[in-house]
């Protein structure tokens, strides 16, 4: 006889949710949020900028995603102007430091961004990453507007192939 503990325990271990209202006899899928990726250079401005707006923006009209802002060579810290814009237009980036992108970052996401590195070695799985490199850089205003007028556009485009799902 199976006990609910080895239910439990099978069902983390094969990557299953159980969901409480249906009993341990039923397992569903867990499935996570589509993942979407920006990755600029420095991994310290455009991308940082794209994360926080697409999060704003996700947020209101509902939706879930995982968001990840990389840089193809790093900086040490998200840079100064782009935490004061941000924070002048009410979002915060926290503790958040510029990370490398992986492969690992990439696998899997429903859209990689680039603000000009070429990624195309690093995705194996047939993404083709949206290029916005035409971004204004060196000026927080120009750069953010431009941005959110993206990711409208790219919301739009998601909603859209959720509902057709």
């Amino acid at each position: 006889m199976i006990s609910y503990r080895n239910v439990l325990i099978l069902t983390m271990a094969a990557g299953l949710s159980l969901n409480a209202q249906q009993g341990a006899g039923e397992l569903e899928k867990s499935k996570a949020p589509p993942k979407v990726v920006f990755v600029c250079e420095h991994g310290a401005a455009l991308s940082v900028i794209a994360k926080a707006e697409f999060e704003r923006m996700a947020k209101q009209r509902g939706f879930n995603f995982t968001i990840l802002a990389r840089g193809t060579n790093p900086n040490p810290e998200v840079s100064a102007s782009v935490r004061q814009g941000l924070r002048s237009d009410g979002m915060e980036v926290g503790a958040e430091k510029p990370l490398k992108v992986t492969a690992a970052d990439l696998k899997g996401a429903a859209r990689v961004i680039t603000f000009g590195p070429d990624l195309s070695s690093w995705l194996s799985d047939g993404v083709k990453p949206l290029d916005w490199s035409a971004t204004p850089s060196g000026n927080y205003r120009a750069a953010s507007d431009y941005i959110r007028k993206q990711v409208e556009i790219l919301l739009d485009d998601l909603s859209r192939e959720a509902k057709r799902k």
